[in-house]
């Protein structure tokens, strides 16, 4: 990973999960239509903009769930994630589409809490029938949200990685 302090880069929209169940309840109230995306958000690349910019369309408070570093490099590999979570955190933070950040240690978890009425995923996770998948709709179920999808194209860090390593000199 690569080494930065984080103490550099603080944001007043990455909250605690006190915090935000406190700032969501009060948003709830007033009528607010609540939306959660969740990533790793790794070397942030124009298809996450994209992303979060169709999400927000579809909510009128998003929240980013940020996946921690130790969730994440199990997913994704050796000596990945290349930014920790407190960097990758915030700058999702300072997205404009982005209301709220959370660092997420599972999705099942995030979900419970944040509650979403609507859980925002890619186009790619769309005909995904994988058990993690289908744990997150059962949950979405039960809150009686529900999934939509954005229709971006699809842009990867791992992709991004993978021809930087292959064709960069």
């Amino acid at each position: 990973m690569i080494n930065i302090n984080p103490e550099n880069y603080k944001s007043d929209n990455i909250l605690s999960e006190e915090e935000l169940i406190k700032k969501l309840e009060e948003l709830r109230r007033n009528g607010k239509k609540i939306g959660l995306c969740s990533g790793s958000f790794d070397l942030l690349h124009p298809g996450h903009i994209t992303h979060l910019t169709s999400a927000k369309k579809m909510c009128d408070i998003l929240v980013v769930a940020v996946a921690r570093d130790h969730f994440n490099s199990k997913k994704k590999g050796k000596n990945r994630p290349v930014y920790s979570h407190n960097i990758r955190a915030f700058m999702i933070s300072k997205l404009r589409p982005v209301d709220f950040v959370i660092l997420d240690d599972g999705t099942l978890d995030t979900l419970n809490l944040v509650k979403p009425d609507i859980y925002i995923k890619g186009i790619d996770y769309s005909s995904e029938k994988n058990p993690d998948i289908e744990q997150q709709k059962g949950i979405i179920n039960n809150i009686g949200g529900k999934i939509c999808y954005t229709k971006d194209e699809k842009l990867s860090t791992t992709d991004i990685i993978k021809y930087i390593k292959e064709e960069v000199e």
